[in-house]
């Protein structure tokens, strides 16, 4: 195989890995998402993370795959987002990619990237098939079933982040009680802020969660449970008994697994299988090292 590039286009940042002929990732880059300013912009900061990756790999990638939020069609064409970038929804990604890089692009959404690098590297090695979730900016999921990944009829398979049943807030792409409105870091924030006056990051609300504060512990308490109960419905209509957890919340792992542990062991599935909770080992470069798996998918 030759060396190729991969990159993670997501609500907070954007990242790309170099990966050599055999898989290993030889250079890596990272860049804040400019996501108010448009997908010309997105294109740009893409450009600068793939060269910044490639100068530090001394290689040369062929060819590149690159996992985006929202449902990307077969051409990477965005069509839909939440309303987290600006002049996202319709905007032709895959072609702006291609035209930016100089190099054949595959794009798909972010959280399939997530899902086959952790079948591949991490977590999912050898589980044919399981559910991953990826607890970042928003919520995302993706599906492997008898090892492929499935997409769905329209690309929006396992869309667990947008499905109702949590509650009543009103969810970024304009619904209502979306399994995001919970789970996602930038939901976590939002409510600390709305129950205690306070703005703080994901990160920084776990950190109080950690020295005894009860308003972000029980954030934490009621995001974990949100995904085991996700992770029920899943089992229920599919018999899965595997769910990867990944995205910057699942840092955040030690409060959110006793959640999500009692949470399912107080609603077993009806097969009497228990799932197995799983967490990301590929971490911040799982989608980008998953998006590397595109360009062999399409080729």
């Amino acid at each position: 195989m030759y060396p190729r590039l991969g990159i993670d286009i997501g609500g907070t940042g954007i990242s790309a890995v170099v990966l050599d002929g055999a898989g290993i990732v030889r250079g890596r880059a990272s860049v804040p998402t400019p996501a108010e300013h448009g997908g010309d912009a997105m294109v740009a900061a893409c450009l600068q993370v793939a060269t910044d990756a490639a100068g530090q790999s001394g290689l040369a990638p062929a060819a590149a795959g690159v996992g985006a939020a929202g449902i990307i069609d077969a051409n990477g064409v965005v069509l839909a987002a939440s309303d987290s970038f600006t002049g996202w929804e319709g905007y032709a990604l895959g072609q702006k990619l291609r035209e930016a890089l100089a190099m054949p692009v595959q794009v798909g959404n972010d959280v399939a990237a997530f899902v086959l690098g952790e079948q591949q590297f991490g977590a999912g090695r050898g589980i044919e098939n399981f559910f991953g979730i990826a607890l970042g900016t928003g919520v995302g999921g993706g599906l492997v079933l008898n090892s492929l990944l499935h997409t769905g009829e329209h690309g929006a398979a396992a869309e667990i982040g947008h499905i109702p049943g949590f509650g009543k807030r009103h969810c970024t792409c304009g619904r209502v009680g979306h399994l995001e409105t919970i789970a996602a870091g930038r939901s976590i924030s939002a409510r600390y802020a709305e129950e205690t006056g306070n703005m703080h990051s994901t990160k920084a609300v776990a950190a109080l969660a950690r020295e005894g504060d009860e308003v972000a512990a029980a954030l934490f308490e009621r995001a974990g449970a949100g995904v085991a109960r996700a992770a029920l419905m899943i089992s229920g209509i599919l018999d899965i008994s595997a769910l990867v957890v990944g995205g910057g919340v699942a840092s955040a792992w030690d409060l959110l697994l006793p959640a999500m542990e009692s949470t399912l062991r107080a609603s077993p599935p009806i097969s009497g299988n228990p799932i197995s909770i799983l967490r990301s080992e590929l971490g911040a470069d799982a989608v980008a090292i998953g998006a590397s798996r595109f360009i062999s998918r399409h080729a």
